[in-house]
C-alpha cells in the first residue's frame, strides 16, 4: 500500500476548506486504490514554498506517493509549471551522471480529466508524483477526480517503465536523449538529505557536482569576483582615495602655513618655503582660492614634455595617485617666472584639486555664475620670491580640439612680442562669461588655472587672472561686473546650439575701433600679433621649446566642416539630429517613428526618405532635413 501525503494548494480560504470538508471521502477513495492517507499538507500556490514543504518530506519521510489537488487551473500546462518548476528543477540537479549526461524527470500527461483541464504525473526511484486540476474546474467532485488520478496515472507508470524504470531520461550535452539503456541508472540516496556544504564547496565546482551545479558554481564565482572587484573600486575611487588625498594635502597645508618663529603670520612670507623645499624641492609655488578648497602647493618639473607630464599623476612625495598635483605646464618654460604661468589641476568627485573653478561655471553648463565670482574675484599665488595677489579677467570654457572648428590655444606660456601678449589677452577676455573691471596691460604677468569639463569632447574650464601691480588696490569692485551675453565659443557650440558666432579682431584693431575698455598701457605695441601656439601644428601639444623671434609660422591644418542633419517626426518634430563631417556617409537614427491612427487608417513605418535629388547620402557636402514614409494600412469598417 503506498503511503500518500496529499498537498492541498490554496490560492484561497475556500480551497482549504473544500478540501478539509472532503477530507473523508477522500481517504475513502485513496483506501479503495490501495492508497493510505497518512497526512494532508496545506501550501499556498508558490513554486518556492511548495519546493521547500516537498523536499523536507523527500529526505525526511517514508512517503512514496505524493498528490496534489488544486494544482491546475488553466487548459495548458502554464500553471502546471509555474506550480512545479523549482521543485522538478532541484530534483534534477541533484541527479548525479556521469560523462557530462544531464537527466530530466519524465513528465506525463494524463489528458483531459473534464472541461479541457489536465493532469499531470511524473515518477523518481519508485515515488510518484500526481498534480490534479481544480474540481470545479473540471466539473467532477474531488474524490472521483482523485480516483481518476490514480487510475490515469497507474498507466502511465506502466507505459514507462521500460524505457524510464527510475523515471528519468539522460541528455548528452547536445540536449540529445542518450540511448534508453543508459536510463538504469541507481539513485541509491539521492532523494535523501545531502550533506550541507561549507561557504567554500558552496561555491567550489566538484566532481560529483551535475552539469547545472557546476554552471550555477562558475556563474556564482564570476559574479562574486566581479562584485569584489566593484567593491574595491567603489570604495577606492569613493573613500579611500580621498582619505588618502586628505591626508596628504592636510600634511603638506601643515608644513606650509606652520612656520617657526614668533608664529606671527603676517610677518614673512604665507608659507614656510625652507620647510616646502626641504621636502621637494620641485614645489615653486602655492596656490589659494580664499574661501575655496583650493589651497595647494603648486610644482613644476624640468624635464616634462608633451608625452611626460611628471606630477599629473604624483603627489608633491613623488606618489603615484589619480588626484596628483596642481603642476605647471611644461609650455611655461621659466616655470613661476613665464608670462603666463599655466595650472593643470584635476576635477575630482570629491570637489578637490582643480574642481572648485567649475564653481565659477557648473558642469554642464555654458555659462557663469557672476554671484560665485562676485564672491571669488582673486587668486592668491605665493612663490619662494614673493606672496602675490592675482585679479580675474576671464573665465570661459574652451575646446583643447582642432575639429571643434576654429582653434585658440590657452596653452601659450611665452610670447614674441607685447603684441602678441596683449592679442592672447584680448582672445581670453572675448570669451569670457562676465565683462570684470580689471585693466591689463604688456607689463603684466598673468597665471591660467586650467581643470577639465565636459560639455564637449575635451574641453577645459580656463580661468586667467593678472597679477595685482605694486601700489595697486588689492580689492575688486565686483559691482561693475557683469554677464557677457554673446561670449566667443568654439564653432561645435553654434553646431549644437545655434546662434551667431559673434565676430572679433585682434587686439590692435579692435583697441582702434573703439572696442576694449580694459586696456590701460602705453599703445603702439611693436611684433606680430599672431598666436604662435595656436598657429603651431599641433594646437594641444605645441613645441616645448620656447618660441622664437622671426620663426617661420607653421602651416595651418586644413579646416573641418560639418553640415547639420536633422530627422523630422511626422508632425516637423526633431526626431535626432547630427552634425555629420563633409565627406562621411549619412547616420540613420534608431528606433522606429510613429504616427497617430485616424478614424480609417493605422500608419506604418515605411522608410526614411532618401530620395533628394543631388545629395549623395554616403558622402556627405550639405546640411538637410528628413522625413519619414508612412504606409496607411485601412482599419476593418465591419
Amino acid at each position: 500500500m503506498y503511503q500518500c501525503e496529499l498537498f492541498s494548494i490554496q490560492k484561497s480560504a475556500d480551497d482549504a476548506q473544500a478540501v478539509r470538508t472532503n477530507q473523508r471521502r477522500l481517504t475513502a477513495a485513496l483506501e479503495t486504490a490501495g492508497v493510505a492517507l497518512k497526512h494532508v499538507t496545506e501550501v499556498s500556490a508558490d513554486a518556492k514554498k511548495l519546493n521547500t514543504a516537498v523536499s523536507k518530506l523527500l529526505s525526511e519521510s517514508d512517503r512514496d506517493l505524493f498528490l496534489f489537488v488544486n494544482a491546475v487551473n488553466t487548459t495548458d500546462d502554464s500553471s502546471f509549471r509555474k506550480l512545479s518548476y523549482r521543485m522538478i528543477a532541484d530534483i534534477e540537479d541533484s541527479i548525479r551522471c556521469e560523462n557530462g549526461m544531464t537527466a530530466k524527470l519524465k513528465v506525463s500527461s494524463l489528458g483531459d480529466m473534464g472541461n479541457g483541464y489536465k493532469g499531470y504525473c511524473f515518477s523518481l526511484g519508485g515515488k510518484r508524483f500526481i498534480f490534479l486540476p481544480y474540481a470545479s474546474l473540471s466539473g467532477c467532485a474531488l474524490e472521483e477526480l482523485v480516483g481518476a488520478g490514480l487510475s490515469l496515472s497507474e498507466e502511465k507508470y506502466r507505459l514507462n517503465s521500460e524505457k524510464y524504470p527510475e523515471g528519468v531520461a539522460l541528455y548528452d550535452a547536445k540536449g540529445k536523449e542518450a540511448d534508453p539503456s543508459l536510463n538504469r541508472i541507481s539513485l541509491n540516496d539521492q532523494l535523501a538529505p545531502r550533506k550541507k556544504e561549507g561557504f567554500f564547496s558552496s561555491f567550489i565546482p566538484h566532481k560529483t557536482d551535475t552539469k547545472k551545479q557546476k554552471t550555477r558554481k562558475i556563474i556564482v564565482l564570476i559574479a562574486i569576483v566581479v562584485f569584489i572587484g566593484a567593491l574595491i573600486y567603489v570604495l577606492e575611487f569613493f573613500v579611500f582615495g580621498p582619505m588618502r588625498n586628505n591626508a596628504v594635502t592636510s600634511e603638506i597645508q601643515t608644513i606650509a602655513y606652520n612656520k617657526t618663529g614668533d608664529g606671527d603670520q603676517n610677518n614673512g612670507p604665507a608659507q614656510d618655503w625652507d620647510a616646502l623645499k626641504e621636502i621637494n624641492d620641485e614645489i615653486v609655488g602655492w596656490v589659494t582660492i580664499p574661501d575655496t578648497v583650493i589651497d595647494y602647493p603648486v610644482l613644476f618639473h624640468e624635464g616634462d614634455d608633451r608625452y611626460n607630464q611628471y606630477y599629473i599623476k604624483r603627489t608633491y612625495k613623488k606618489e603615484s595617485s589619480e588626484y596628483g598635483s596642481i603642476f605647471i605646464d611644461y609650455r611655461s618654460t621659466d616655470g613661476t617666472h613665464s608670462r603666463n604661468v599655466i595650472m593643470h589641476g584635476h576635477d575630482m568627485n570629491d570637489g578637490s584639486m582643480f574642481a572648485g573653478l567649475l564653481k565659477y561655471s557648473p558642469k554642464g553648463d555654458l555659462k557663469g555664475d557672476l554671484e560665485y565670482y562676485q564672491e571669488h574675484p582673486t587668486i592668491i599665488f605665493n612663490t619662494p620670491e614673493g606672496d602675490a595677489k592675482y585679479k580675474i579677467i576671464s573665465m570661459y570654457k574652451t575646446s583643447t580640439r582642432y575639429e571643434h572648428g576654429e582653434f585658440f590655444n590657452y596653452m601659450q606660456g611665452e610670447f614674441n612680442s607685447d603684441a602678441e601678449f596683449m592679442n592672447f589677452v584680448y582672445n581670453s577676455r572675448v570669451r569670457s562669461f562676465f565683462n570684470i573691471p580689471v585693466t591689463c596691460n604688456e607689463n603684466d604677468q598673468i597665471i591660467t588655472l586650467s581643470t577639465c569639463c565636459y560639455e564637449f569632447y575635451q574641453w577645459r574650464c580656463v580661468i586667467v587672472a593678472r597679477k595685482v601691480r605694486p601700489g595697486e588696490d588689492e580689492n575688486v569692485d565686483v559691482n561693475l561686473a557683469s554677464v557677457n551675453p554673446s561670449p566667443l565659443f568654439p564653432d561645435v557650440y553654434y553646431q549644437r546650439y545655434g546662434g551667431t558666432r559673434p565676430k572679433t579682431e585682434t587686439f590692435k584693431s579692435a583697441s582702434a575701433k573703439g572696442q576694449v575698455d580694459w586696456y590701460d598701457g602705453k599703445g603702439n605695441l611693436e611684433g606680430s600679433e599672431d598666436l604662435t601656439a595656436t598657429l603651431a601644428a599641433n594646437p594641444t601639444e605645441p613645441p616645448t621649446e620656447k618660441p622664437k623671434k622671426n620663426e617661420p609660422k607653421p602651416t595651418e591644418p586644413p579646416s573641418v566642416t560639418y553640415y547639420p542633419v536633422t530627422f523630422r517626426n511626422y508632425d516637423g518634430s526633431q526626431y535626432a539630429a547630427y552634425n555629420v563631417k563633409e565627406g562621411d556617409p549619412l547616420p540613420i537614427p534608431d528606433g522606429t517613428p510613429t504616427m497617430p491612427e485616424d478614424e480609417y487608417y493605422t500608419y506604418r513605418f515605411v522608410e526614411w526618405n532618401l530620395d533628394v535629388e543631388g545629395v549623395d547620402f554616403q558622402h556627405l557636402n550639405v546640411g538637410i532635413e528628413i522625413y519619414p514614409v508612412f504606409e496607411p494600412v485601412e482599419k476593418d469598417q465591419s
